[in-house]
């Protein structure tokens, strides 16, 4: 596959813009360094979650929102590997700036231990049995407060001229129901014949030369609108009652470059930062007139997480903040087109997407 730059892609707003590359400072993740403010973490909540490695960053998977409480006891969070929480003395630095959660089987076995800071977050290794899925794991706890009001969020939906007035206006009924005003919704159309804005009853549409399928939405959007967040959805979704919430309420101690609804951050659905777009830009282009069997593999395989410096998966409330994978159910002809998709929930976002299935032709409705 390749996606190049200077594919031929029409040109559109990023004239009137400054350069990609000097859209934003870069962000790094910050130093990790010995020791733990013991007196940030005690009695407060925190979103206790796994580490794991992208190419040039890092991305969160949440585990639990928990309290680690004055007297040992953890709560708010009931697994075994953390029945307790102690002062750890066998560290590289003081026990008053380390500590060890304790399995509940024996009462004074860690199960982890926790004497590093990634900034003000407590970073921690998995310890305990099974050795071979988990050993040496890295584990953090970030500051978990009450939910920020987004009001820097917007709702972008991919959409392509073949069909967009068949979908578009049911999803809309959808988000207006969830309460979300038309200013902070956008539609982007790909495969158009020329780039044009359109403010259609109140919702902002751009209909763009690009043709990229949702790779055009992500190109578009921080060159057209100005947003903290986008949140990329596709006009093959249907969501349900809370969505709004369970987009907007994720944990804001990090500026995430990206914040996916799976922990593979499949069909692109999640939150990307303005930065983020903006930086992946040039690449972006390059995906104009990309094939949609090419456009599924960059995404299956999960290419826009792997660039990200930082991210974090979304995570659900209901199951006291971890994240859910995304789920496969049944066939259904959601458009009444004769063409059976795959239903695919996102539960930790309350949305669905329907998916093509076996000989199906990708391009159709």
């Amino acid at each position: 596959m390749k996606l190049d730059a200077d594919r031929g892609a029409a040109p559109t707003f990023e004239d009137r813009l400054d350069p990609p590359s000097a859209a934003s400072p870069r962000r790094v993740a910050p130093e990790v360094t010995d020791g733990i403010d013991m007196a940030r973490v005690i009695g407060k909540p925190q979103l206790f979650g796994r580490i794991k490695s992208l190419r040039n960053g890092f991305m969160v998977e949440p585990v639990a929102n928990l309290t680690l409480q004055p007297d040992g006891r953890i709560s708010g969070h009931g697994h075994p590997n953390e029945g307790s929480w102690s002062a750890y003395e066998h560290g590289e630095v003081p026990a008053d700036r380390a500590f060890a959660f304790i399995s509940g089987g024996n009462g004074y076995i860690p199960s982890s231990t926790w004497t590093q800071s990634m900034g003000d977050v407590p970073v921690g290794f998995f310890c305990d049995e099974p050795e071979e899925s988990q050993a040496a794991q890295r584990l953090c706890l970030i500051p978990h407060g009450p939910p920020v009001p987004a009001d820097d969020v917007i709702y972008l939906v991919a959409s392509c001229l073949r069909f967009y007035d068949k979908t578009v206006p049911d999803l809309l009924v959808q988000l207006r129901a969830e309460g979300i005003p038309a200013e902070r919704i956008k539609i982007v159309v790909n495969g158009c014949e020329r780039d044009e804005l359109r403010t259609i009853d109140g919702v902002d549409h751009a209909f763009s030369v690009h043709d990229g399928w949702e790779w055009s939405a992500l190109y578009e959007a921080p060159l057209r609108w100005k947003f903290g967040y986008a949140f990329l959805m596709h006009d093959t979704n249907v969501i349900f009652p809370g969505f709004r919430r369970s987009i907007e309420s994720f944990n804001r101690h990090f500026d995430w470059d990206h914040l996916p609804a799976s922990p593979l951050a499949r069909c692109l659905l999640g939150l990307y930062s303005h930065d983020f777009l903006m930086r992946l830009n040039p690449w972006l282009k390059g995906t104009h007139q990309i094939s949609k069997q090419d456009g599924i593999i960059a995404e299956a395989s999960a290419e826009l997480l792997f660039r990200a410096r930082s991210a974090l998966v979304m995570s659900d409330a209901e199951s006291n903040g971890h994240f859910k994978a995304a789920e496969w159910r049944e066939l259904v002809d959601h458009f009444n087109t004769g063409t059976p998709r795959v239903r695919r929930v996102f539960p930790a976002i309350k949305l669905h997407k329907f998916i093509h299935a076996g000989p199906a032709k990708p391009e159709a409705l």
